[in-house]
């Protein structure tokens, strides 16, 4: 059943002709940053006559390089501008779409006088779209989420903690963020999951602030739906940073968008790091935070961070064990985008030093699975965690290390 959407427009904001890409700083065009799914039939109707309007077309299709090489999409959509958008191709009335495609919107004034913020605004209600596209139904794969239920409740005893772990999903438009939620869901719902933690790079990190707080937003949602703890590790991409895009985020406002809901736990609401302790299994997860954009290396951990894990660790109660979550490693040698990770080496002391008993540091960003067993005082693992996104990319590898091999629409 056809149903109207709202499309969210900025002002000053045109779309390129040659590229498709959204672009600040042209005061007498307004555009949607966002991407929306039509289908055949489904339309744009203009309401006021003081606009006109474009529309930009992306294909379903795109280039398998996402899947398979260190690539990111431009401007997160895995799908291809048709090309077509050109100063000519602005609508008086309406537009009809002839087949399934994503598209954004441009429009301008007939007097081209500039858009103020107040008609971007505005012009959701005058310019309307009505979509025929059936909601997509995500995948779930149901042999998998049977399979991994089976070997949780085979292996379960009673006062066992099930978390679920998953790290660099880089979120896009077209991909396959929503079938890995539904499984989660589904796994969840057989299982009985207890917890959730992410260890970073959520998104890409290549598009305005408002649109990767959309994305997040939306993604958070979907993972409180399992109604188990959620715990945000920040990694890399999460500070906004990626492909020379200049609406980063401090770690202060990145506190305030991922980890939202970890007030509960943090001992410092504006830190990006905290533990939270699981009395029945005498067990406290430590969530750490290893990438400041503003710091040289980036990648690593501040002094400030290395003694509030001192002093975690002792004060942690005797007999009780320590499992550590970070997005990268605290050795180079496991980074392979890396030569330095900034005080490392006193993360491991600290470690090394301590009375507690370390179960293991597990951590993300290598896009690949991977136990490194650390000998120093203790000897413990260091696990690389592969992404849960649908890539498998061999380059950039820490020797010894094993990206799964990845088929859209499969799992793996």
């Amino acid at each position: 059943m056809p149903q109207l959407i709202h499309l969210m427009f900025t002002a000053c904001a045109i779309l390129q002709p040659e590229t498709g890409f959204f672009q600040y700083n042209v005061p007498n065009r307004l555009a949607t940053e966002g991407f929306y799914l039509a289908d055949d039939g489904s339309s744009l109707e203009r309401m006021d006559t003081r606009y006109r309007f474009a529309v930009a077309t992306y294909s379903l299709e795109f280039p398998e390089k996402y899947l398979h090489t260190y690539d990111y999409a431009p401007e997160q959509i895995w799908g291809a501008y048709r090309g077509g958008l050109r100063e000519d191709s602005y609508c008086m009335d309406k537009y009809i779409f002839k087949e399934c495609c994503y598209f954004r919107v441009v429009a301008r004034r007939v007097d081209g006088e500039n858009i103020t913020i107040e008609e971007a605004a505005g012009l959701s209600s005058t310019l309307i779209f009505t979509s025929t596209a059936e909601k997509r139904q995500p995948r779930v794969f149901e042999q998998e989420v049977e399979s991994a239920a089976y070997r949780i409740n085979s292996l379960r005893e009673p006062g066992d903690l099930v978390l679920t772990i998953l790290t660099d999903t880089h979120m896009t438009v077209n991909g396959t963020w929503q079938d890995t939620a539904a499984n989660l869901l589904a796994l969840h719902q057989k299982a009985g999951l207890d917890g959730l933690v992410h260890l970073g790079n959520l998104t890409d990190g290549t598009v305005s602030r408002q649109m990767t707080c959309r994305y997040v937003q939306s993604m958070l949602k979907d993972m409180h739906k399992l109604e188990v703890p959620v715990h945000i590790v920040l990694g890399n991409h999460d500070a906004n940073y990626f492909h020379g895009n200049r609406d980063i985020f401090s770690l202060h406002e990145q506190a305030a968008l991922y980890q939202t809901g970890a007030e509960q736990w943090k001992q410092d609401r504006d830190k990006t790091y905290y533990y939270a302790d699981c009395p029945q299994q005498k067990l406290r997860c430590l969530f750490l935070s290893a990438y400041d954009n503003e710091a040289r290396p980036r990648y690593g951990f501040d002094l400030t961070q290395i003694a509030w894990v001192r002093e975690t660790l002792k004060g942690t109660p005797e007999s009780w064990r320590i499992l550590l979550f970070s997005h990268d490693a605290p050795l180079p040698e496991l980074d392979p985008w890396s030569k330095e990770i900034r005080n490392g080496e006193l993360l491991l002391k600290a470690l090394d030093n301590s009375k507690a008993q370390i179960l293991a540091c597990i951590h993300g960003h290598a896009h690949a699975d991977l136990v490194h067993r650390w000998q120093g005082k203790k000897s413990f693992p260091i696990i690389s965690i592969g992404c849960a996104k649908c890539e498998d990319m061999s380059e950039r590898k820490v020797e010894g290390s094993f990206p799964p091999a990845r088929v859209l629409g499969e799992a793996s």
